[in-house]
């Protein structure tokens, strides 16, 4: 087999591995009627089609940072909408919510990538920051770690309330977890020098 001949079927097949999940087909409403989510890349939208909507579509706002390795994650109650940007990881999860008849933003979880991993070892492997939020009960949780002196620290938890408004589906971009880095990263920033 000629070398550029096998250099393509080695990439193909390995796009082919590595792509992500671009479509979650299940019962979102509660109906028993399948209904579908999915991220089109050529728009940089997640679309959602209710049975319990006529079959509607709905399309969220623009998603500018929308990577190449975005994915869907199916949960009991709705689906993960899974984005990582620059040293940044996002998990946006979405519920259905029967009054308005809506997927509805309910989570937000956050993972930083900041700290060398085969520096300060298996600590900082999965990220060296870790937040989340409940936008239903605006309960943040944040857990950092930081270099001092060429070692690392675990800062102490941060519980806070953040407030953010209601996000559905339609009204969802990238724009509200940048808002939240910038809120996490407040936070960090304060328990830095709250912590000796």
């Amino acid at each position: 087999m000629k070398p550029i001949l096998f250099l393509a079927l080695f990439l193909i097949s390995f796009a082919g591995i590595s792509q992500s999940t671009r479509e979650i087909i299940k019962d979102f409403d509660g109906d028993r009627i399948r209904d579908t989510v999915y991220i089109d890349s050529d728009l940089d939208k997640l679309f959602c089609v209710l049975s319990i909507n006529d079959f509607k579509k709905t399309a969220s706002q623009e998603i500018r940072s929308l990577n190449f390795g975005n994915t869907l994650v199916e949960t009991p109650n709705g689906f993960e909408f899974w984005n990582d940007y620059g040293r940044s990881g996002f998990i946006n999860e979405f519920k259905y919510d029967s009054k308005t008849r809506k997927m509805q933003l309910v989570k937000i979880k956050r993972t930083d990538y900041d700290i060398d991993r085969n520096k300060y070892g298996p600590e900082v492997r999965y990220g060296s920051g870790k937040t989340s939020i409940n936008l239903v009960t605006n309960k943040y949780v944040g857990d950092f770690y930081v270099v001092r002196d060429e070692k690392l620290k675990k800062l102490p938890t941060i519980y806070s309330e953040l407030v953010f408004p209601t996000t559905y589906l339609e009204s969802f971009s990238d724009m509200i977890y940048f808002e939240y880095e910038k809120m996490c990263l407040e936070l960090y920033e304060m328990a830095k020098k709250e912590t000796p």
